[in-house]
């Protein structure tokens, strides 16, 4: 599992903001302020107590500094991640961001982080296990807002948002798997329309994220874990996955399992097959 590091670089209640190209839309019902800053080309993403969650893409202005403006909760610990060439697989960059001694930003009013120089070239990039999230955060200067290292959105501690958390270790980051198997990867895909990415949503309000592997309460609303990355229609609630041969009490829903990895319908429950 990572480990993010923190060290220096040179530069620089609920609301709901969700864009692309520059663009965003809000939904505002407590105090927030505004982040600003240029960047290259860049997603960036705020993760917040409370299971806030925003995203806006810097817009184009023809130069290699895009102004980019987020919305947070104000009084709230957030921590942002930014990813540059976030369309190319082979050649995304995703970068926490840091802020001078502490990993998490505390905003009472607007802040502007002035110009980010992110790293563009995967190639030079700091990623010893090659999911594309960089080893070490990139450190900004947070221009008079409050700074802590309390964890935010990270269920394992360790350092890193449970959205870029790779929890099946396949060296892609939770964010984007397609857990659903629609087409769309979890951070751009809103299946129950609550204005959320699949990779934020905690539909049973047990504070970890249903579409990775840190829920181990899942129980079944098809996020796919069970205290597993990978759920395969859990359906006894167990913690193991009906479909393969790890669930030895499946009786029998029937997952196919019933203490061995083939049931062919095994009434009654006894854990031999007819």
């Amino acid at each position: 599992m990572k480990k993010i590091t923190l060290i220096a670089s040179l530069a620089a209640t609920s609301i709901l903001i969700v864009g692309c190209g520059g663009g965003s839309s809000s939904s505002t019902t407590a105090t927030s302020a505004k982040i600003t800053g240029t960047v290259p080309g860049t997603l960036i993403e705020a993760f917040c107590d409370n299971n806030y969650y925003a995203q806006v893409t810097s817009t184009q202005n023809g130069t290699n500094q895009h102004p980019f403006e987020i919305q947070v909760p104000t009084g709230t610990n957030c921590r942002l991640v930014m990813t540059t060439n976030e369309n190319d697989p082979a050649n995304r960059v995703i970068t926490p961001i840091a802020f001078s001694n502490g990993s998490t930003i505390v905003l009472n009013s607007d802040i502007d982080l002035g110009n980010i120089p992110l790293e563009l070239s995967y190639q030079n990039a700091d990623d010893k296990d090659g999911d594309h999230v960089v080893d070490t955060a990139f450190n900004v200067n947070p221009n008079g807002a409050s700074v802590n290292n309390n964890p935010v959105q990270d269920a394992d501690g360790n350092g890193v948002v449970d959205s870029y958390d790779d929890s099946d270790d396949d060296n892609i980051p939770n964010a984007y798997e397609d857990n659903d198997h629609d087409g769309t990867p979890n951070l751009h895909d809103d299946d129950d329309g609550d204005g959320l990415p699949d990779t934020i949503d905690d539909d049973d309000h047990d504070g970890n994220n249903d579409n990775n592997g840190n829920d181990n309460n899942e129980n079944d609303h098809g996020g796919n874990d069970d205290n597993n990355g990978n759920d395969n229609n859990e359906n006894d609630h167990d913690g193991n996955d009906d479909n393969n041969g790890n669930d030895n009490n499946e009786n029998d829903h029937d997952g196919n399992d019933d203490n061995n990895g083939n049931d062919n319908n095994e009434n009654d429950n006894t854990g031999n097959r007819p």
